[in-house]
């Protein structure tokens, strides 16, 4: 599974591509035969150790160019659930009376570098954007994320700074802007988008185990730990469900047909699901950082 981040940089030659795909298969493969010889003797911890590898990003190092787009924000710090969260804040280049704040939130092993090419014309357009790196991201602390404490976290940012206008989430970010709202109580916001997001968070980790090969018993001590850490059945985060829940919530999801992370179809389903605007790219990939796409989401946001 490729990282957000590997999606923004530019496309390495065929064959170094399938190198580094089958290096990263067989370092999955034998973990996992690692964690399945653990379950024959010690199953809870095995689920145990399979759900930090899962929860644990690579940190990626910010590149020149996305550091020096970054220096060019005011930054503060959001203290939420026991880290030390960065925020980035571009105010709008127009006078208004109303600040209409736009969170745009990242996505796996990623960081707010990525939002490099939206920020300006939004700015422009009379929208203060603000961004934040997830736990274990970026500039912000930590060592794991997760789905649910991502979706805390941006409650916290609206406790803290204020309920945005608008929300952008690209991939994990989207799921958990949803989540947020949907299962975390969080403020509803007026408008939400949606890029490349998955639909279920029981596909990802599906296709977690598959990659590493994992045994039955080891998935079924995952999902143990997942709903005793959270108090939620990995079922009950789905994305699909909570976008149901997001009446008020005025919604746009753009998908890729070609995404080769989250099919274009869980797109589509979290549009139905919300009664969402649904708007299906080609060419694309998973990244959606053209300007084609920046295009929609400047619309939607004005409209």
């Amino acid at each position: 599974m490729k990282t957000d981040e590997q999606q923004n940089q530019a496309s390495p030659a065929p064959d170094r591509r399938a190198r580094d795909s089958n290096a990263f298969l067989k370092k999955a493969r034998r973990v996992g035969k690692f964690i399945n010889a653990l379950a024959l003797v010690a199953p809870r911890q095995a689920g145990r150790l399979a759900f930090r590898i899962f929860c644990s990003p690579r940190r990626q190092p910010l590149r020149d160019q996305d550091r020096s787009f970054l220096s060019t924000a005011h930054q503060s710090i959001l203290q939420a659930e026991g880290l030390q969260i960065r925020v980035y804040t571009w105010h709008s280049s127009q006078k208004s009376e109303k600040k209409r704040v736009v969170l745009f939130l990242h996505g796996w092993e990623s960081n707010s570098g990525r939002w490099r090419k939206y920020v300006k014309p939004i700015c422009n357009a009379g929208f203060t954007v603000m961004a934040l790196d997830a736990p274990a991201h970026g500039n912000s602390s930590g060592k794991q994320v997760n789905l649910p404490l991502y979706s805390r976290v941006i409650k916290a940012f609206m406790e803290h700074y204020g309920t945005p206008e608008a929300l952008v989430g690209h991939s994990l970010g989207g799921a958990a802007l949803v989540m947020s709202m949907g299962a975390f109580e969080a403020p509803r916001v007026r408008k939400a988008v949606v890029l490349s997001g998955f639909a279920e968070t029981s596909r990802v980790m599906h296709d977690f185990s598959r990659i590493l090969g994992l045994k039955p018993v080891v998935s079924e001590y995952i999902n143990r730990e997942i709903e005793k850490r959270s108090g939620m059945r990995i079922e009950q985060y789905s994305v699909v469900d909570k976008a149901a829940l997001l009446h008020e919530v005025k919604g746009l999801v753009l998908h890729d047909q070609d995404d080769d992370v989250a099919p274009v179809e869980e797109g589509q389903l979290i549009a139905d699901a919300w009664n969402a605007q649904f708007i299906q790219t080609q060419g694309l990939g998973h990244r959606m950082q053209d300007k084609s796409v920046i295009n929609h989401v400047l619309a939607f946001l004005q409209s």
